[in-house]
């Protein structure tokens, strides 16, 4: 099964519009086609942007809707303790996601960030957009 770090955007996306590639990722991973990598660190970010007033307050995203997300990383999600890495974009919240994709051997980590696409590699892993990565898992048939 491959593991997958999801960055925050993917995750606050998924949560924002039920229609596209990064809840249909998230659908992936309830499917168990994935394993989800997750830390501390992203899963208190993603509630921190799904709370704020010009993300989640926007589009009316509730305390509930945030803490069903929260407890689903926390409980379905495998926890990883990113060790100290060097700064590789000098964005904490990109760096920290990185340490987490290292720590957890992941194979991919899904992100929307132009900056981390840009990487196109870090660790082990392949960053790739959600809809890229929904084409690894259902390539086209021959």
């Amino acid at each position: 099964m491959l593991a997958v770090v999801l960055d925050v955007n993917v995750v606050v996306s998924s949560v924002m519009s039920p229609y596209g590639a990064p809840r249909q990722v998230l659908a992936a991973w309830h499917a168990g086609l994935i394993e989800v990598l997750t830390s501390s660190g992203i899963i208190a970010e993603v509630a921190a942007k799904l709370l704020a007033p010009k993300i989640g307050g926007r589009l009316g995203v509730t305390v509930t809707e945030v803490e069903a997300v929260v407890l689903l990383l926390q409980t379905e999600a495998r926890l990883i303790t990113p060790v100290s890495e060097p700064p590789v974009t000098g964005d904490p919240e990109d760096d920290h996601v990185l340490a987490v994709v290292v720590a957890g051997d992941a194979d991919y980590l899904v992100t929307g960030d132009k900056k981390l696409l840009q990487l196109r590699h870090h660790g082990s892993a392949t960053i790739i957009s959600p809809r890229s990565f929904l084409a690894v898992l259902s390539p086209p048939s021959s």
